[in-house]
């Protein structure tokens, strides 16, 4: 893991943008997300990230944040 640290860290320097030097990054790495949206665009993304066929990883992301926007 240090190494492949080391190379997306030498990416950088090199001048690639962070997006592009993440594809030498194991896919199971964890990912930090900011994310802006009006009212609008958050009943959108709970429409679909709540359902039942939305992948499981973005329901466990999705329905917590639905309770807390609920109080």
């Amino acid at each position: 893991m240090q190494k492949i640290e080391d190379a997306y860290n030498s990416l950088i320097l090199l001048g690639a943008k962070p997006e592009e030097a993440r594809c030498i990054l194991p896919n199971s790495l964890k990912t930090e997300m900011v994310v802006t949206m009006n009212l609008r665009e958050w009943r959108h993304f709970f429409k679909l990230r709540t359902l039942r066929r939305a992948h499981p990883q973005m329901r466990e992301i999705a329905i917590p944040i639905l309770k807390k926007c609920k109080i």
